[in-house]
């Protein structure tokens, strides 16, 4: 169940969708994971996703900021759960 949890956190930082990535955040919360957990197996694959396409020439700025902008929708859910 996880697993396939942290696929979707990934899709939704490369896909560029905050308040998607919000959601999966606090759904991940809901269902007692850990945060930093949700951090490094969701998440930050996404946005190291989003970082090789750009440097492979595939994706560009405007899909870079968008990532970056679902990155910090995801982490201001976190960001209690994990201080």
């Amino acid at each position: 169940m996880s697993d396939e949890l942290f696929a979707k956190m990934a899709q939704t930082i490369i896909d560029g969708e905050d308040e998607e990535a919000a959601r999966l955040a606090q759904e991940g919360l809901d269902a007692g994971l850990d945060a930093a957990e949700i951090l490094d197996k969701g998440f930050v694959k996404g946005i190291e996703e989003v970082g090789e396409l750009f440097a492979k020439g595939e994706f560009f700025l405007p899909e870079l900021v968008q990532g970056a902008e679902a990155m910090k929708a995801a982490v201001a859910v976190l960001e209690p759960a994990l201080e």
